[in-house]
């Protein structure tokens, strides 16, 4: 009795694990890259650079596919995510939780090396960039971040 309640919870386990999705599981992994507190190093909108003292006082918070958006430690923004890591270059999907964009999808690409994380957006209703620039006339933004790493207790 024991031996065949042993077989069928290892055939059950078979079974779940052969159920995940390949993609899924790619995805996944890939967000849990992007979990945590990164901060902003460069903010470009349309070739214009954003004043340094402002870059420096923007956080981006990744807690699972949800991002908080803090200035000064005060939240003014917050965003759902969707990547596609399997897409070349990887896309990003973003759609606002308030304000006049929500439930819309802003359309983007990013890389991630190492602690840095680069994003290009496109504008509302534009197509996705096809290149990590910003420049004039396009309305793309393009921002680097910096993963922040935790102090230890």
């Amino acid at each position: 009795m024991i031996t065949r309640c042993l077989a069928f919870s290892a055939l059950l386990f078979a079974s779940f694990a052969s159920a995940i999705d390949p993609k899924e599981q790619k995805i996944k992994e890939e967000e849990s890259l992007h979990q945590g507190t990164w901060q902003v190093t460069s903010f470009k909108r349309n070739g214009k650079e954003t004043a340094k003292e402002i870059v420096d006082s923007i956080e981006r918070m990744v807690e699972g596919k949800h991002v908080v958006w803090k200035r000064d430690g005060k939240r003014f923004a917050g965003t759902t995510v969707e990547l596609n890591p399997d897409a070349n270059p990887k896309t990003i999907d973003v759609s606002p939780d308030g304000g006049p964009m929500r439930g819309e999808k802003l359309l983007g690409i990013y890389k991630l090396d190492g602690d840095t994380l680069t994003i290009c957006m496109a504008p509302k209703g534009k197509d996705r960039p096809a290149k990590f620039e910003a420049i004039p006339g396009t309305d793309e933004t393009l921002m680097v971040f910096r993963k922040k790493i935790k102090a230890k207790d």
